[in-house]
C-alpha cells in the first residue's frame, strides 16, 4: 500500500506539471492578443513627437496636442520621413533645419536600427563569412571560404571542407600580435553581401577585450579597440551605415546604449545615446533616424518610452511614453493562475520550462479549488486533507491533476485486486 501511494504522488506531480503548462498554455490561446503602439516619430517642423496611424488615410497624423492632420499635411510636417512621397509631389524643401536638401543627403542619414534580446540568447555559428573589405572590382563577392573562430581561427575552403593553412596562418599570427585571447566569446558582423561596403566582424575575447578584425588587400586586420577597458561591454551590433558615421551599436550590461566611431587618430571611441538604461534582456529597441533627429523606441513589459536625439550630438530632445493596457489574457491569468509554467518566451529562441507568478489575487481560485475538492471527493479523512491542501497549493492545476487520475472518488486510492480462494 505505502509503494502505491509512493507512485501515486509521483504520477500526481508530473500530472500537475503538465496541467500547469497546459491550462494557461489554453487560456492564453483563447485570450491573448498582441500589443499594439502607434508609431510615434519625432516632427522637425512641429518640433514635437507624432503619432502615426496608418490605417486612417484621411488624418493619419495626430500631435501631442490632440491635433489632426491630414495625409497631404503629414507628409509636409515630416519630411524627413516622407521625403520620397515629397520628391514624387514636387514639394520636398531645398532646405531643411539649415542644411541644403538633396536625395543622396536624406539617404545617407537615414536608417532603421532594431535590437531584440533574442541576439543574446542565440548560440554562436563559430563560422564567419569574411568579405574583402577593400575589392578591386565595385560590390562585395562572397569569397570562397569562412573564418571558423573560436578556440583559434582557421579558414575552412567551402568546397572541399579543408583548412586553407598558409591563410590561416597568417590571421592566427596577426591574432597572436594584436593580443587577442581565444577562446573568442562572441563575434558579430553583417555576412551580407547587399551592402555598399564591409567593415568585417567586432569580437570580444575571452579577456573581456572588444576586437575589430577584416581583410584589407587579402591581409588580416585585427586591431583592439581598447573600448573593453572603459565599457562592460554586453553586447555589439554591426550596422554599416550609408554615410560611414560610425560602426553599429554597443550595449553594456548597465543597459546603456553607445555608437562606435572613428576618433581623429584612426582609434575608436564611444558616444552614448542620451536615454535611460535599458534592460537589454527583455526590452526591444528601434531606431529610426535622419538628417536632423534619431527617434529611439524602446518596447518592454510596461509599455512604450520613445526618445529624440540630435542627429549631431546624441543628446535628448524630447521625450514621451504610453503605458502598457492589459489585456484579456492579463485579467485571466491574474484570476486564474497564481503560477504558471511556459515553455517558450518572447526574448529568448530556445525552449525552456520558466516558473512564472501573477500575484495574490488568484489565491482565490486556488481557495475555490480546495472546496471543490473537499465537498466532491470521498475517502478517508486524513488523505482528504492532504489533497486539499495540495491542491490549495497548486489551483486548478492540481485539481485537473486529482480528477484525471484513477481513484479520484477514493482519494488516491487504488483498489487491491480480489482474492479468491483456490482448493488444490
Amino acid at each position: 500500500m505505502k509503494r502505491q501511494n509512493t507512485i501515486y504522488a509521483l504520477i500526481l506531480a508530473c500530472t500537475t506539471f503538465a496541467a500547469l503548462w497546459a491550462l494557461p498554455a489554453l487560456v492564453h490561446k483563447a485570450t491573448y492578443s498582441p500589443d499594439r503602439y502607434p508609431v510615434v516619430y519625432y516632427s522637425s517642423v512641429l518640433s514635437q513627437f507624432g503619432l502615426i496611424d496608418y490605417g486612417d488615410k484621411q488624418t493619419p497624423l495626430t500631435d501631442m496636442d490632440g491635433n489632426k492632420y491630414t495625409a497631404a499635411q503629414f507628409d509636409s510636417l515630416m519630411p524627413l520621413l516622407n521625403y520620397r512621397q515629397l520628391m514624387t509631389d514636387g514639394r520636398l524643401p531645398d532646405s531643411i533645419g539649415g542644411y541644403e536638401v538633396t536625395p543622396q543627403l536624406l539617404r545617407s542619414t537615414s536608417f532603421v536600427f532594431r535590437y531584440n534580446p533574442r541576439s543574446l540568447s542565440q548560440p554562436e555559428p563559430g563560422l564567419y563569412i569574411l568579405f574583402e573589405s577593400m575589392p578591386k572590382r565595385l560590390g562585395l563577392e562572397i569569397p570562397p571560404d569562412v573564418m571558423r573562430l573560436g578556440a583559434g581561427v582557421e579558414f575552412i575552403d567551402a568546397e572541399s571542407n579543408s583548412v586553407d593553412r598558409e591563410k590561416s596562418d597568417r590571421f592566427r599570427q596577426a591574432f597572436d600580435k594584436s593580443g587577442f585571447t581565444f577562446p573568442a566569446r562572441w563575434a558579430s558582423g553583417n555576412p551580407s553581401p547587399r551592402k555598399a561596403y564591409d567593415e568585417g566582424y567586432f569580437s570580444l575575447d575571452a579577456a573581456g577585450r572588444l576586437y575589430h578584425i577584416k581583410m584589407v588587400n587579402g591581409r588580416p586586420y585585427v586591431r583592439d579597440t581598447g573600448l573593453g577597458e572603459t565599457v562592460d561591454i554586453l553586447w555589439f551590433s554591426m550596422y554599416e551605415v550609408a554615410n560611414k558615421r560610425f560602426y553599429g551599436f554597443l550595449f553594456d550590461k548597465g543597459g546603456n546604449v553607445y555608437i562606435i566611431e572613428s576618433d581623429l587618430q584612426g582609434g575608436y571611441e564611444t558616444v552614448r545615446l542620451d536615454m535611460d538604461p535599458i534592460d537589454p534582456y527583455t526590452e526591444q529597441v528601434s531606431i529610426m533616424a535622419n538628417l536632423l533627429y534619431w527617434t529611439v523606441t524602446v518596447t518592454g513589459a510596461k509599455g512604450c518610452r520613445y526618445y529624440a536625439l540630435d542627429n549631431l550630438t546624441l543628446g535628448r530632445v524630447d521625450t514621451h511614453s504610453i503605458a502598457r493596457r492589459p489585456n484579456a489574457w492579463d485579467r485571466a491569468s491574474a484570476i486564474l493562475f497564481p503560477a504558471y509554467i511556459t515553455l517558450e518566451h518572447r526574448n529568448s529562441a530556445y525552449i525552456s520550462p520558466r516558473l512564472n507568478f501573477t500575484g495574490p489575487m488568484a489565491l482565490v481560485a486556488n481557495i475555490l479549488a480546495a472546496l471543490v475538492l473537499w465537498f466532491t471527493a470521498a475517502g478517508c479523512c486524513r488523505k482528504r486533507i492532504a489533497l486539499t491542501v495540495y491542491v490549495l497549493l497548486t489551483g486548478l492545476a492540481g485539481l485537473l491533476a486529482v480528477a484525471v487520475l484513477p481513484g479520484y472518488r477514493g482519494i488516491g486510492r487504488i483498489p487491491a485486486p480480489d482474492k479468491k480462494e483456490t482448493n488444490d
